[in-house]
């Protein structure tokens, strides 16, 4: 065998190429892995995809994620429970309110907690109904006129974030059994908000 051979020579180039190549990729394939900003930038691409969905499905105007956080200690050495907006996409013509969205602090929102803890829910077709004036005043300053959020869980059923929809352009919110006097012109969007709850909290933990 000639190893002057130029076929000899190209085939070595080729295989020699090839390996590189597969050791570039694996490199970069740990590296990413390993670096926690690329790896969250590549999971909340897939929350946000999951809420660009919900607002296309439901013609909500604004779709958005809280996640429930320690936000410091009391002096009883007590965790301060905050929950804080950390993903959210607007309609066009609809205010971004993620900025306005931080660091709530959840005894200060407790019947709207308790309410979408207890019924694994919190819905209202209009606003003017809900009970916990504090989060009412919170949401009024959105715009907001129709509301819905459920519970983020993990799969042993942690409860780690809300997801939720906002309707400001309208108040047509229709869920099935649930507020039988609001708009009947939309399907319930309740199974579709559940299913991407679960998805989200895929990308989250």
């Amino acid at each position: 065998m000639n190893l002057t051979d130029p076929q000899i020579i190209a085939s070595v180039i080729t295989v020699v190429g090839t390996l590189a190549g597969v050791v570039v990729s694996y490199k970069y394939a740990q590296r990413r892995k390993s670096d926690p900003i690329v790896e969250d930038a590549a999971q909340s691409a897939n929350v946000y995809t999951a809420l660009n969905y919900a607002v296309d499905t439901l013609g909500a105007d604004r779709a958005y994620v809280f996640q429930f956080h320690n936000g410091g200690h009391y002096y009883s050495g007590r965790g301060q429970q905050k929950f804080s907006c950390t993903h959210e996409v607007v309609g066009h013509g609809i205010s971004a309110e993620h900025i306005n969205s931080q660091n709530h602090r959840v005894s200060a929102y407790h019947s709207y907690i308790s309410e979408l803890i207890d019924n694994g829910l919190f819905v209202h077709s209009k606003i003017e109904d809900i009970k916990d004036s504090a989060f009412l005043r919170l949401i009024e300053k959105k715009g907001v006129k129709s509301i819905l959020n459920v519970p983020i869980k993990t799969l042993n059923g942690k409860i780690i974030g809300i997801l939720g929809v906002d309707f400001v352009k309208h108040s047509c919110l229709t869920l099935a059994d649930t507020n039988p006097d609001s708009c009947a012109s939309r399907n319930d969007p309740l199974p579709l908000m559940k299913s991407q709850s679960r998805v989200i909290a895929g990308y989250l933990v």
